[in-house]
């Protein structure tokens, strides 16, 4: 009889977990971007705003809508194929005192902690750039009303990061410090 209720509880324990387990799972869904997404951000050169875009080689957003804090984000961006706005700025950004694409290919991001405030997201997260990983902090906010199970998801995008701290600090004279994240991204539900 002792084995007979032991068995049962455990049964009902394992039935418990898995149901418990599963909704968990079920409220998280992965979105993707498409093979063409860009990321657009501004620099100053003598004061003088100029655009660029990283070019995202691949991203994965795990998304749990029913507890967004415990969402999950990864960017990595394929350096050499990003641009400055023209081929001067762009050979510039790439050389080995700015981006330094030839021994640092990729720039990537992984969140570490989400806050939300109202249709806006706090996302801090571990930069890895050329070699440097640092704390930055980028605020995505909600472009639509982004629910459960929808195909694509839009969002704005914005940041600040000093490029110095990463050790990006060619043509300090001529290039401001600061490097700004501003643009919409498209996210895609993974099948």
């Amino acid at each position: 009889m002792i084995l007979k209720n032991s068995l049962l509880f455990s049964y009902t324990l394992a039935v418990f977990v898995l149901v418990f387990l599963s909704s968990n799972l079920l409220a998280k869904e992965t979105y993707t971007t498409s093979n063409s997404e860009r990321l657009n951000f501004k620099y100053f050169v003598s004061g003088v705003p100029v655009s660029g875009e990283f070019y995202i080689d691949k991203a994965s957003f795990t998304i749990d809508f029913n507890k967004e804090e415990q969402s999950r984000f990864y960017i990595k961006i394929d350096v050499k194929k990003s641009t400055a706005g023209f081929p001067l700025a762009t050979m510039a950004m790439l050389g080995s005192s700015v981006l330094n694409s030839e021994k640092y290919p990729f720039m990537e991001f992984i969140s570490t902690n989400i806050a939300k405030k109202g249709m806006k997201y706090e996302i801090s997260g571990l930069l890895n750039l050329r070699g440097v990983k640092k704390n930055v902090t980028i605020l995505v906010i909600n472009k639509q009303d982004n629910k459960k199970n929808s195909k694509t998801l839009n969002f704005g995008v914005k940041s600040s990061i000093n490029r110095y701290e990463f050790g990006a600090n060619g043509y300090s004279l001529l290039v401001g410090k600061e490097i700004k994240l501003n643009s919409n991204i498209k996210l895609i539900k993974k099948e």
